[in-house]
């Protein structure tokens, strides 16, 4: 018999009937006796299968149906059938039927319930009922909800702790939480979770009933005590007040979020941890005019703080590109140099221990994805060094924390994504973007406030913890900048060294400079040819410190500086007009390497030459090609240059970084981060006027 064994009842009976008619034949002697030679061991057998079904109150029924059988069959066999016979064998058979259904201890006690008193079952009956009765209709499985708590405020929510059968684990049940929600109907904004129960046969579902997350955010409170990068630190706190931390010495990180989803803040508040650990330096990569980096370095700037929070800021492709090849170079060393293999060797490890006299390095990037998008070779390099650097940095201290506005392919690459082991994202205006930044569906719940946001670790969580960030604000950020200044670390001697040694070959990943003038020749270049690569890093970002310092800034920065490339092989001295006009034409004479030599007197044929070249190239010649009215049109300033460009949108809006692009394709050499500064100031003086992101004249 089964657990359900009055359905097997009937055939119990029919199979008695045939063979007590097959022993009625007589076709073997003494045939009746048979069934009562057999009736000891089927009591054996029914009493042995009830233990083994944990039915242990079906034994005497059971016993005492196959002993009655055997002799029922006995009786026929031997004298044949009578109305009394008959109406014995299905009278019992009722019997026996009624006892398998009735009887409770005729049915297994459910997992999980035993030890569990009356009390405890009888105390939110209904409530139980309910859950147990969806969570079977929602799996198709025999699940045992076995105790219900409130959470610390009962009306927010509650916890379902449930008894899992052996075919299902919290994974499958994290899987339904969103049709949990739906057939529990909560309200927007609500969600239910799937954690852990005491043991790996049971789970927890944290059930939010009201949307816990509305109403102002928390304003961070960060101590101003030492860290360390190998410290993990929250980023957001769940409905439940529970702080979801991270570390991020182990994990880089990805932070997506549409425009004012609270992405910024987001960072900021990375910052403020980061300020106090005495083993990390902070590198920001910020192609917005630096303004991630800015309040950070504003106290140090203005003299208040003894060293900037944020070591290093690239505000400009050209500076990205040679702060990470330097991350790159510095990580590569790190894998063989002399004290490093000393500590992994005094700490047993394969990862670098790092603190003070050798920090790690983490570099942020705010709406780094769209370097993604931007055109040309820096940009390209600039994308390939922040995943490189994430997949290679790890063990050597270097992290990388990279933010984006959209969760798309062409923004955010699934080769970064997959070593970001912290995955962050905030609203995005389609649903797809979640799925893309996070890597798995986060559910059905929308964001519906600022800060709310989706926090996926990927070594920790089932799926994406929805919860919300904390906010800050510019004078908690100066505060805390110059409170942390005392605890900043300097970069290593050694890797300042492997900094100086960083070439512009390097920053162009191979690549010759001869073919790339263009870049070779940029203010940035001529450091990293002076070995100064790390070491001019403030000096190249005097007009942003003397802005932070509320200085005047000149209305221009020269143009390209002379160039700091190894000789092109043409005859023309770089950057000469000679040479633009020969490569311009395609003219390429090779010439051995430089040597050293005395100055010669220039032949009187190359004179001539280089005359006629500069005649060609100048103004006055070019506007003999032009259309009227172009000759001497050329904005004599950055300034008028942009102006210009305004005038020329009309009546559309213009971003600064499309500011910038039309600038350039006028002819005129300005970084992004100058173009931001003058639409700044020309905002300010009423020259321009800023709606939304985009610029126009008034």
């Amino acid at each position: 018999m089964e657990a359900n064994g009055w359905k097997w009842v009937p055939a119990w009976t029919v199979g008695t009937m045939l063979v007590a008619h097959a022993l009625g034949t007589g076709a073997v002697p003494m045939s009746w006796w048979m069934p009562l030679g057999f009736a000891p061991v089927a009591v054996i057998v029914a009493v042995v299968v009830s233990f083994a079904q944990d039915r242990p109150f079906a034994v005497p029924h059971r016993a005492l149906a196959v002993a009655g059988a055997c002799l029922w069959a006995a009786m026929v066999a031997r004298s044949g059938w009578t109305d009394g016979r008959a109406v014995a064998i299905v009278g019992g058979a009722l019997i026996v039927a009624a006892l398998e259904y009735a009887i409770p201890g005729a049915r297994p006690a459910p997992i999980g319930w035993v030890g569990q008193t009356a009390e405890a079952v009888d105390r939110r009956p209904t409530e139980v009922l309910s859950w147990e009765t969806l969570l079977r209709q929602l799996t198709r499985k025999e699940l045992h909800v076995r105790e219900i708590r409130p959470w610390a405020r009962p009306s927010d929510g509650q916890q379902i702790h449930v008894d899992l059968p052996v075919d299902m684990t919290v994974k499958d049940l994290a899987a339904i939480c969103d049709k949990i929600a739906a057939g529990r109907r909560l309200p927007q904004g609500c969600v239910v979770e799937a954690k852990d129960g005491a043991h790996q046969g049971s789970a927890v579902l944290d059930v939010m009933l009201r949307d816990c997350l509305a109403g102002d955010s928390r304003v961070i409170a960060e101590p101003t005590s030492p860290a360390s990068i190998n410290d993990s630190f929250d980023v957001a706190t769940t409905a439940r007040g529970e702080e979801l931390t991270v570390c991020l010495r182990q994990k880089s990180a990805v932070i997506g979020g549409t425009v004012g989803s609270g992405k910024t803040t987001l960072l900021h508040r990375i910052i403020f941890f980061l300020a106090r650990c005495t083993d990390t330096l902070v590198w920001v990569v910020d192609f917005n005019g630096g303004g991630v980096a800015a309040p950070w370095i504003r106290p140090w700037a203005v003299g208040a703080a003894s060293a900037p929070v944020v070591d290093w800021v690239a505000d400009t492709p050209e500076e990205a590109a040679v702060m990470l090849a330097v991350g790159r170079a510095i990580a590569k060393d790190r894998k063989t140099s002399r004290e490093a293999i000393r500590r992994k060797r005094a700490a047993n490890t394969t990862v670098l221990p790092v603190d003070k006299d050798l920090p790690a390095f983490v570099i942020l990037t705010d709406e780094g994805g769209e370097v993604r998008q931007a055109a040309g070779l820096l940009a390209r390099l600039v994308d390939d060094g922040i995943a490189r650097l994430a997949q290679i940095a790890r063990a050597e201290g270097g992290r990388v924390v990279m933010s984006v506005l959209r969760g798309t392919g062409d923004l955010l690459g699934k080769g970064l994504r997959s070593v970001a082991g912290v995955r962050v994202c905030l609203r995005m205006e389609e649903e797809g973007e979640y799925d893309h930044v996070l890597g798995v569906n986060p559910g059905r719940a929308r964001l519906l406030h600022i800060g709310s946001t989706y926090v996926y670790r990927t070594d920790t969580d089932y799926r994406p913890v929805l919860a919300r960030t904390v906010d800050v604000d510019l004078d908690s950020i100066e505060q805390h900048a110059v409170a942390t200044a005392r605890l900043r670390p300097r970069l290593d001697e050694r890797a300042q060294q492997v900094a100086a040694k960083v070439t512009v070959q390097d920053v162009l990943d191979g690549r010759d400079p001869r073919d790339n003038p263009d870049i070779a020749r940029l203010p940035v270049m001529r450091d990293v040819e002076n070995g100064r690569a790390y070491e001019g890093r403030w000096e190249r970002k005097a007009a942003m410190l003397a802005e932070l310092r509320g200085e005047d800034v000149p209305d221009d920065e020269p143009a390209l500086l002379p160039a700091a490339v190894p000789d092109r092989p043409t005859v023309a001295a770089p950057g000469s007009a000679a040479e633009r006009l020969l490569l311009g034409t395609g003219v390429v004479v090779e010439q051995p390497a430089p040597q050293p030599r005395r100055p010669e007197p220039e032949p009187a044929g190359q004179r001539d030459m280089l005359a006629e070249a500069e005649a060609l190239l100048s103004p006055e010649h070019l506007a003999l090609d032009g259309t009227p009215g172009e000759s001497g049109s050329r904005p004599a300033t950055a300034r008028e240059a942009i102006l210009l460009v305004l005038r020329d949108a009309r009546p559309d809006l213009l971003t600064n970084a499309q500011v910038h692009a039309r600038v350039v394709e006028a002819g005129y050499e300005v970084s992004p981060q100058r173009v931001h500064q003058l639409l700044t100031a020309l905002t300010s003086k009423g020259e321009v006027r800023q709606v939304g992101t985009g610029y126009e004249l008034p």
